[in-house]
């Protein structure tokens, strides 16, 4: 009796048995399924998360805030610092050499005024590295400019939701706008910034299209504010190389502890960091998941298990018949295992239809998008299998090591 002949007859026998059979594949589907429908979520999300840091600036990027008094012990000598100004975005463009991009934004509440509209809102005073800061680019006319930051410019730029408030379907490029006490004119309208984490959620930077910026400088001195400290309230910069984050972090904390006296009132938000440590928090649950969606195979297997050591019970005789006629030990486990195995894969690849379909419709439900990779269906098919033959060994070295004499004289 040859190797192949025993392939064969394990997979007549599984056919024959196909009420077991179906039982022996009960646990290795849901096995499957869970561990490709939870990894295809999870992947799902990160990559989505990916999307997000990069239409913001990727992961180069680094945000500075000043801290508030709550944050701080306020001390004598803490108290005498002036907080982020815009003198220290200009000697962090000047003395960083890992940093490649620096971009101080003010903020102030201003009066804003156009034929038909009148509110306060929000202005932005920024420099041109916000365009390739954020990746975020004008649709009509343009960006500020340097000369713009020289001459103070009285430009504006506007979110394309702020333009269309102000102007409607009117032409916008050209335009005056009234900011407070001065008529800026209107160079640019920026580009659309979307972005869902799902299709029912609100665009989740609709914050950048109600941008209106200025030039910092003309923030600076035409509009009501603190003119002698140039306070900003945050500065963003891009390290040049991502393997420099930490040491451009280190640089930039030194460069503004000397600035403010030695008083750390700061704080440097490192996006690789941030990063490093979900994907630290995501690993948890990858192994969380991933060991129920291999409890669930256990579980499955030990049913295999059963199930063939109750077929061999049944079958003594057939195998000593076959081994007297000279069937070998390799080829009666051979028959064995390949029920196991044959059980496994076919059960693995019913899970991954059934995950497949689950996370379909999961994504459908949640309105979030699910990625699933081959490595992802590969793993699942992979565990399946291995533990058919984990589980089939046992039995298969039984049948393998049965006395033929005995099993002919078993009842």
């Amino acid at each position: 009796m040859s190797l192949w002949d025993s392939v064969v007859d394990g997979i007549v026998d599984i056919n024959t048995h196909r009420s077991r059979s179906l039982l022996q594949m009960v646990g290795i589907v849901l096995g499957v399924a869970s561990v490709v429908a939870t990894f295809g979520l999870i992947d799902g999300g990160r990559r989505k998360g990916q999307e997000f840091w990069d239409k913001t600036g990727g992961i180069r990027k680094m945000f500075i805030r000043e801290l508030d008094a709550r944050e701080m012990k306020q001390n004598a000598h803490e108290k005498k610092s002036r907080g982020l100004t815009y003198e220290d975005a200009l000697a962090l463009a000047r003395l960083a050499g890992t940093l490649e991009l620096v971009e101080p934004t003010m903020v102030r509440q201003e009066l804003v005024r156009v034929p038909g509209f009148e509110k306060q809102l929000e202005i932005s005073g920024a420099t041109p590295a916000y365009e390739p800061m954020y990746d975020f680019h004008p649709a009509e006319g343009r960006f500020l400019t340097q000369e713009d930051l020289a001459r103070n410019a009285k430009v504006v730029v506007l979110g394309s939701t702020r333009r269309e408030e102000l102007f409607g379907g009117r032409p916008a490029l050209g335009q005056l706008v009234s900011l407070g006490g001065d008529r800026y004119t209107v160079v640019g309208v920026m580009e659309r910034k979307e972005f869902y984490w799902n299709k029912a959620n609100r665009n989740n930077l609709e914050w950048m299209n109600r941008f209106v910026f200025v030039p910092v400088t003309s923030m600076i001195t035409r509009m009501a504010g603190d003119r002698e400290n140039q306070k900003v309230a945050y500065i963003n910069v891009q390290v040049r190389e991502v393997k420099d984050m930490e040491r451009a972090q280190d640089e930039v904390k030194t460069i503004l502890r000397r600035a403010h006296g030695g008083v750390e009132d700061f704080q440097v938000f490192n996006r690789q960091a941030f990063m490093r440590q979900r994907e630290q928090e995501g690993r948890i649950y990858d192994v969380t998941f991933l060991t129920c969606g291999a409890i669930s195979l256990l579980v499955g297997g030990i049913v295999i298990m059963n199930i063939l050591l109750a077929s061999f019970n049944e079958r003594v005789r057939e195998v000593g018949t076959r081994k007297a006629l000279g069937a070998t030990g390799l080829n009666i486990m051979a028959q064995f295992l390949v029920e196991s195995v044959v059980v496994t894969i076919f059960g693995g690849l019913l899970g991954l239809g059934l995950g497949i379909g689950f996370t379909s419709a999961m994504s459908r439900m949640i309105q979030q998008p699910v990625v699933l990779t081959p490595q992802i269906m590969a793993l699942g098919l992979s565990f399946a299998v291995g533990v058919g033959i984990f589980f089939g060994f046992y039995p298969a070295i039984r049948a393998a090591r049965l006395n033929p004499i005995e099993a002919l004289r078993y009842e």
